[in-house]
């Protein structure tokens, strides 16, 4: 495999950073088409549970692809997530010049054709390069689209209020075509070698070890059920349409609320990758799960003061975006660096694909039983997921594979 240090400071800083910029873009388009759905209802005269049809066809398609980093060997890093962020740009397009729901969700589910790349190959980038900082590195690459997310709302919702949804998306299609630019000129061109080429023929191979690894397995099984928490999916999708329908919030404090969320979702994750590299990510993990379910069902409990939402918000955003990184680094620990492509693939495909069904489950339940039901199921679900990573052995903080198959 390539040989990467770790020995200076300044140079793993460079990637480090373009990666995040570019995760980054990727969720101003993902926080940002998020705002439009309730407006999205009303111009279409449809429902939340025709919405999350369409939610989960784009994102189990967005999900699986990622299973297929092999379709993406032969070119860099680089060049594919540039084109990932020039795609998403389209997609905002599409979305603004839709004259129905149907040409809508197609808009949407077009950018799942084009955004799956940034989880498998930044990931494997960044593991490949810096092992000894995976918790590190995978905290700032999940943080990169939470700022991304943040970013969005306050501003979004002012653009919303002021000119439509339409036009909001026609602006938002800006900052993603410049993000695309940035990131195909100022990324590293990474270089895969014979042993790395040789994996990437073989990518079912690589996959079925991953799935027989018992460890690997585990890992893959909790981040199917924690999808239904998890910051960057369902609560992003649908804390917006909570707090405008349930809360009676106004565009703008949504915008406000949603805006602190991802606050804590910065925080989170970066003091959850430190400590998982210090204490061990399994036992990271473990309380992430337990206190942020506690703060999701704590969410749907304050009332209708700014104030309360505003700070439950924040526990939910750091709680809620911590998993992911840990989940990431727990997996890493599990697979041959050589093959981290094609088994981050799976792992994205699993937890961002299967766990897609989330998002129509958490819409039927928003439609037939309330916001609070589905709020409760989502807490419920980060329970579930601590006990099946319970069963894993205890690993050593510095990143050693927590087990064998």
């Amino acid at each position: 495999m390539a040989k990467t240090a770790e020995t200076k400071v300044a140079p793993w800083r460079r990637p480090v950073a373009v990666l995040t910029v570019s995760h980054a873009i990727q969720h101003l388009y993902n926080a940002g088409i998020a705002l439009t759905y309730p407006f999205v209802i009303i111009a279409f005269h449809t429902s939340y549970t025709t919405l999350g049809i369409y939610l989960t066809i784009a994102g189990v398609l967005g999900g699986l692809l990622q299973g297929a980093t092999w379709l993406v060997r032969k070119y860099s890093t680089r060049s594919v997530l540039g084109a990932q962020n020039f795609g998403l740009a389209l997609a905002a397009v599409a979305g603004a010049a839709s004259g129905t729901l149907g040409l809508f969700g197609l808009a949407r589910v077009f950018s799942s054709l084009v955004y799956w790349p940034q989880h498998p190959l930044g990931s494997a980038y960044l593991t490949n390069r810096y092992p000894k900082r995976k918790g590190s590195v995978l905290a700032w690459h999940t943080t990169g689209g939470t700022i991304g997310t943040m970013a969005v709302p306050i501003l979004l919702s002012i653009a919303i209020a002021a000119f439509g949804w339409r036009d909001a998306l026609y602006l938002l299609a800006i900052p993603l075509a410049l993000g695309g630019v940035y990131v195909a000129t100022a990324l590293a061109r990474d270089r895969v070698d014979e042993e790395e080429h040789a994996v990437a023929a073989r990518p079912l191979a690589v996959q079925i070890r991953a799935l027989a690894n018992r460890s690997s397995a585990t890992v893959l099984a909790a981040s199917v059920i924690s999808a239904a928490g998890r910051g960057l999916g369902v609560l992003a999708a649908y804390v917006p349409a909570f707090l405008h329908h349930q809360k009676t919030l106004s565009t703008v404090e949504v915008g406000v609320v949603f805006t602190i969320m991802s606050v804590g979702g910065i925080a989170g994750p970066l003091f959850a990758g430190w400590l998982a590299d210090r204490i061990g990510k399994r036992v990271a993990l473990l309380g992430t799960y337990i206190i942020g379910a506690a703060m999701i069902a704590a969410f749907m409990l304050v009332g209708n003061s700014m104030l309360a939402l505003s700070v439950m918000a924040l526990l939910v955003g750091i709680f809620a975006y911590s998993e992911s990184p840990l989940l990431q680094a727990m997996f890493a620990d599990t697979v041959n660096p050589a093959e981290s492509r094609q088994a981050f693939g799976l792992f994205f495909a699993i937890a961002y694909g299967i766990g897609s069904f989330w998002l129509f489950a958490v819409g039927l339940l928003i439609d037939k039983a309330g916001f609070h039901a589905a709020f409760y199921a989502i807490a419920a679900s980060f329970v579930v997921a601590a006990l099946v990573i319970a069963t894993l052995p205890r690993a050593k903080a510095t990143g050693t594979p927590i087990a064998t198959a």
